[in-house]
C-alpha cells in the first residue's frame, strides 16, 4: 500500500542535496544519533560541528554523516573556544542544543528527582535539569545568531515553570530576545502525537536590524498544519512486507514472550478501532467470550490486573504516543504495535520519528530504539527552521 501524501519520505542522499544549500549553518550540542540534524539539514542547513557525549550515539551519527565533526565529551568538560577552533571562527548562525529532559517529565519524580545521581541515557549523571545553563555558557561566548534549545512540554509546567524561566533570563542576558512555545510534532508532519518546548532567542543586534522586538518574536513560530497530520499507517505499512521489518519483528515477537506483562499484553486486541492499555478491563471480544465461557462452567478466571496502563496499541488510523528512550525497549514495552504483541521495530520506529528511510542505525537492538526514542522529530523541527530561516536568518543576510 502506497505512503499517504500526507507522511513525508525521503533518503540521506536527499538529505545530502538539501544540506548542500548551505542556507546557514549550525552548531548543535546533545546531537544524539543525528534527529535534530536531520532536521536542519532538511531546512537547508549545513552541520559545521556537534556535541554528543555518549559514543555509542556518536558512533551511529558518523555512520550517517561521516564529514561532520562530533565532539565526544560531556559539554561540563568543552570550552567554548574548542567549538570556536573545530569552525574555524567562523560566525554561528543557529547554536542548537536539546538538554537531557528527565528531570522535567511529566511521568518522572519531577523535584523530588532533581539534584541527585540517576543513570539516565546509559550513564550516571548528577544535576541533569542544569544542563541547559552548560548550553548558556556556549552561547555566552559563541555569540550565534539564533538559539534553539528543546526540551520536554513538563518543564513548562507549574512544578518547573521556575526553572524554565531562569533558563530563559540567562539566555537573555547573554544579549538575546527569548521565546518559547509547546509544538505538537502532529500538527508539524510527524505521526506522534510528541509535545516539545522549543525555546528561540535572537541576538539583540540581529533582532534590531530586521525589526524584531519581544512583542513580536512570537510570530517566529510555524502554524499549524491540521490538514496535513500523518497516522502510523501513513508512515510504517508498507513495511509490514518489508523483508528486514519482518524478520525484526519476529525476534521482537518472540521477546516480548519472555516480558512479565505478556500474559496480559497477549489478551489485547489486534486491530482495534481505539487505544488500548494493558491492564485495561475492556479487552478483545474473543477474550470476553472465553471469560464468559469460563465464568458458565465455574471454572476457575484468570487474573485481572490493573496496571501497565501506560502499555498501549494505537489503531493504524491515529497518531503514535510520545516515543520515548525506554517506551521503546523490549524490557518496558510500551509502545505496541496496532496488530502484533511487540513493539515497533527500529525500521518503524525510525518511521513513526520521521527519519531517513535509510537511516543508519548501529549498535544493539535497544541502543537503536532508546536512540530513536531520544530524537527530536526531524520534520517538526524542519518546519520550526524553515520558518526562522525565513523570519530572521534571510532578512539578516539581505540587510548586511
Amino acid at each position: 500500500m502506497p505512503n499517504s501524501s500526507k507522511y513525508f519520505q525521503y533518503t540521506l542522499a536527499e538529505l545530502k542535496k538539501s544540506s548542500d544549500r548551505k542556507l546557514f549553518n549550525v552548531v548543535s550540542f546533545f546531537a544524539g544519533g543525528g534527529g535534530s540534524s536531520c532536521g536542519y539539514k532538511l531546512a537547508g542547513g549545513d552541520m559545521i560541528c556537534v556535541n554528543e557525549f555518549q559514543q555509542v550515539h556518536a558512533d551511529t551519527y558518523s555512520a550517517n554523516w561521516p564529514d561532520t565533526p562530533v565532539i565526544v565529551d560531556d559539554i561540563r568538560k568543552i570550552e567554548p573556544q574548542q567549538i570556536q577552533q573545530a569552525i574555524g571562527g567562523v560566525e554561528i548562525d543557529i547554536l542548537d542544543g536539546s538538554p537531557p529532559c528527565p528531570p522535567f517529565s511529566m511521568s518522572g519524580t519531577k523535584r523530588k528527582g532533581w539534584g541527585k545521581e540517576k543513570t539516565a541515557y546509559g550513564a550516571k549523571m548528577k544535576n541533569i535539569e542544569d544542563l541547559t545553563f552548560e548550553q548558556v555558557r556556549m552561547v555566552k561566548t559563541l555569540q550565534p545568531k539564533v538559539i534553539i534549545c528543546e526540551n520536554v512540554k513538563g518543564l513548562t509546567m507549574d512544578y518547573a515553570r521556575d526553572y524554565l524561566n531562569m533558563m530563559i533570563k540567562e539566555f537573555e542576558d547573554c544579549g538575546y530576545i527569548m521565546t518559547h512555545k509547546v509544538l505538537n510534532a502532529w500538527e508539524h508532519g510527524v505521526p506522534q502525537k510528541r509535545q516539545r518546548v522549543f525555546m528561540v532567542g535572537v541576538r539583540n543586534d540581529v533582532a534590531d536590524k530586521i525589526g524584531m522586538n519581544w512583542m513580536t518574536i512570537s510570530s517566529i513560530y510555524p502554524e499549524p498544519d491540521n490538514n496535513g497530520k500523518p497516522v502510523i499507517e501513513d508512515a510504517i505499512r508498507d513495511l509490514q512486507t518489508d523483508p528486514k521489518n519482518v524478520a525484526q519483528a519476529k525476534e521482537l515477537c518472540e521477546a516480548m514472550t519472555k516480558s512479565a506483562k505478556y500474559k496480559w499484553l497477549k489478551r489485547l486486541e489486534k486491530n482495534p478501532d481505539r487505544v488500548m492499555s494493558v491492564g485495561d478491563d475492556v479487552v478483545g471480544p474473543w477474550y470476553r467470550k472465553w471469560i464468559a465461557h469460563r465464568k458458565a462452567r465455574g471454572k476457575v478466571l484468570p487474573e485481572e490486573k490493573h496496571s501497565f496502563y501506560q502499555s498501549r496499541r494505537v489503531p493504524w488510523n491515529q497518531a503514535s504516543h510520545t516515543l520515548s528512550e525506554q517506551g521503546l525497549m523490549t524490557s518496558l514495552a510500551v509502545h505496541l504495535h496496532p496488530a502484533e504483541d511487540r513493539v515497533y521495530t527500529t525500521y518503524e520506529a525510525a518511521r513513526l520519528m520521521t527519519l531517513p528511510n535509510d537511516y543508519i542505525q548501529t549498535g544493539s537492538l535497544n541502543d537503536k530504539l532508546a536512540r530513536i526514542g531520544l530524537m527530536v522529530a526531524p520534520i517538526c523541527l524542519k518546519n520550526l527552521v524553515e520558518s526562522i530561516y525565513t523570519k530572521v536568518l534571510e532578512p539578516c543576510k539581505q540587510l548586511s
